[in-house]
């Protein structure tokens, strides 16, 4: 009997592992499909930020919230901890996301020096590092499965 219980609870513990394990990879999914999403608005509506800051400086602090709100975006993606079947899904997006972050921090640096020029922000590659993203959204999706 003894056997049995042991055996019946090493069964529900396994079980309760794989079911964990089943949430996290949904949950992880989730948040980082979501992300890629973001990730697409942000290339999308970059240039035309960009563009609106050098014509009118009034619209610098727009552009400057929204690479600071990406960059703090970029973090937490980072910080996920991802499945065991998305880890190296996971690796991937962490390189795009640090090349990302660079071209971010550069560009609120020429910000900060009070200067906007489209072709110096442009030449970031931050748009082309998002759309590299987009790539991965296929392989995420097939992990959801």
């Amino acid at each position: 009997m003894k056997k049995l219980i042991i055996l019946f609870s090493f069964f529900m513990l396994t079980g309760c592992g794989i079911l964990e394990e089943a949430n996290n990879s949904l949950t992880y999914v989730e948040e980082m499909t979501d992300y890629l999403n973001e990730a697409e608005q942000f290339a999308n509506d970059f240039p035309g930020l960009v563009e609106n800051a050098a014509a009118d400086s009034s619209n610098i602090p727009a552009l400057e919230t929204r690479l600071k709100d990406m960059k703090t975006e970029i973090q937490e993606i980072n910080d996920l901890t991802p499945p065991q079947l998305a880890e190296s899904i996971h690796k991937k997006v962490e390189g795009y996301n640090d090349q990302a972050l660079e071209g971010i921090d550069r560009a609120l640096v020429e910000i900060d020096k009070g200067e906007v020029q489209i072709s110096e922000l442009q030449n970031l590659e931050i748009v082309n590092t998002f759309n590299q993203l987009q790539e991965i959204k296929g392989n995420l999706e097939n992990l959801g499965q």
